[in-house]
């Protein structure tokens, strides 16, 4: 083997090594199943809740959300918008809050919920499983900027 292969080999087994060993690039990553202070939520009880009008809101980027979304959702993106005061036009600190993203493989729900809780929110719903499961029972969507 001369030592342009041997290199070739050596850079595939080091990447397929890293790739491997690396859960968010392999797609394995999943978000934590509960955030203390939280109540993670099914997709039956985000349905049912969603029914009812209990306010949902879209963590996912702008990108995301102006695709689809949840009907009705407000959307306040974890990096930017997603702050303590845009909570609080949405209702005082006891106001039931559904927090979604794109579902278990995606971290931007369970960050949201962290900061809501961390800030003094009482009653939020962390929809763990999010859009995609949403979608893929064949609910309700929304398309572009509401």
């Amino acid at each position: 083997m001369d030592d342009v292969m041997a290199n070739r080999l050596r850079f595939l087994v080091v990447f397929t090594a890293f790739f491997i060993s690396n859960p968010l690039l392999a797609g394995g990553y999943q978000s934590p199943e509960f955030v203390a202070g939280t109540e993670t939520i099914s997709l039956q009880q985000a349905k049912k809740m969603h029914a009812e009008g209990v306010t949902f809101i879209d963590v996912r980027s702008p990108r995301q959300y102006n695709k689809r979304h949840i009907p009705g959702a407000v959307h306040l993106y974890v990096k930017d918008m997603f702050t303590e005061q845009n909570l609080l036009k949405l209702g005082d600190k006891d106001t039931p809050l559904v927090l979604y993203c794109n579902g278990a493989h995606c971290s931007l729900s369970y960050k949201a919920a962290e900061k809501a809780v961390a800030w003094g929110f009482t009653n939020i719903k962390y929809y763990r499983d999010g859009f995609r499961a949403w979608r893929k029972d064949g609910n309700p969507l929304e398309y572009g900027k509401q």
